[in-house]
């Protein structure tokens, strides 16, 4: 997982098309779940939030990633238009689950993209665990003190008041590299503070978003793999351009400068936001960078 700017990405129109009677669908949301006739458990039908100009702008966002997980899938399967906070029910909250955060289903801000393995409740497999498990995001939304959920459209500061006790990492809020680091064999791992304490949103939302589910572990190593052996190309360039260096043949100095050059960049494209799991490669590049060559990212 990696900070993505939003910004960069206009709202989408579309959220704010209105149907013929004038009223946004927002604003339809709000007047079903504020009816004196809502019985607490109607649905009511969202569609706009799955509008193809929503899916692309969330896909030229995300560079064609997941949100959570970074891994590419649009050559298979168009990917989920998730809502950070659900919109039809809550499932950690009580004694209500339903309705959810209705008025922002379709809150440009409350939008990401994602892949159906982080977003919807699967069967998956867990690295180092035998036995198979259903986990995925769906409705979940868990706050670190249950009694901080706010349920309404009107309250007086919004969802403002509900943000202290989030628990689960949003890309384009927070810095996800704050809070995760990545281990050998491709691992997702909680950083700890200074103090020794595991990153809790850290923790939550690799459950959440099932970022240690086999299969995309397994992926993160395979591209863990690719940057150690780039490393070792650049190792070995740098070497044999630093034992020419000195030399007075300028010809063969520009030869193992070209080759350094060239090597460097093939391990810079791993930093490249339209890579996959970026996120490791900040960790696993950046350090090589900024230890050997004093290259900040």
């Amino acid at each position: 997982m990696i900070k993505v700017d939003r910004s960069q990405v206009s709202k989408p129109s579309a959220l704010d098309k209105k149907n013929k009677a004038g009223k946004t669908e927002t604003e339809r949301a709000i007047e079903h779940y504020t009816s004196p006739t809502f019985d607490g458990t109607t649905n009511f039908d969202f569609k706009i939030y799955s509008d193809s100009e929503v899916k692309q702008a969330l896909i030229n966002l995300f560079k064609g990633k997941c949100a959570y997980c970074e891994s590419t899938f649009l050559h298979v399967y168009s990917g989920d238009v998730e809502h950070f906070r659900p919109k039809g029910e809550i499932e950690e909250a009580s004694p209500h689950k339903k309705p959810g955060y209705y008025w922002l289903a379709a809150d440009w801000h409350n939008l990401l993209l994602s892949c159906r393995n982080c977003n919807q409740k699967l069967s998956h497999s867990l690295y180092g665990i035998g036995t198979k498990k259903t986990m995925g995001k769906m409705n979940q939304f868990p706050l670190s003190d249950l009694t901080k959920y706010v349920r309404k459209h009107d309250n007086v500061n919004g969802i403002a008041d509900e943000e202290p006790h989030r628990l689960l990492l949003n890309p384009c809020i927070d810095n996800p590299e704050d809070h995760l680091e990545y281990g050998d064999e491709g691992v997702i791992r909680p950083k700890k503070d200074a103090g020794g304490n595991k990153s809790v949103m850290a923790e939550k939302s690799i459950d959440v978003y099932v970022l240690q589910r086999m299969y995309l572990v397994q992926s993160r190593e395979k591209k863990l793999i690719e940057m150690q052996a780039q490393i070792q190309r650049v190792k070995e360039a740098t070497e044999n351009y630093n034992d020419i260096i000195g030399s007075p043949d300028t010809t063969k100095k520009f030869y193992f400068e070209r080759i350094l050059k060239r090597e460097m960049e093939g391990l810079k494209k791993f930093l490249n936001p339209k890579e996959e799991y970026v996120g490791m490669a900040r960790q696993v590049v950046g350090e090589f960078l900024r230890v050997n060559f004093g290259i900040t990212i």
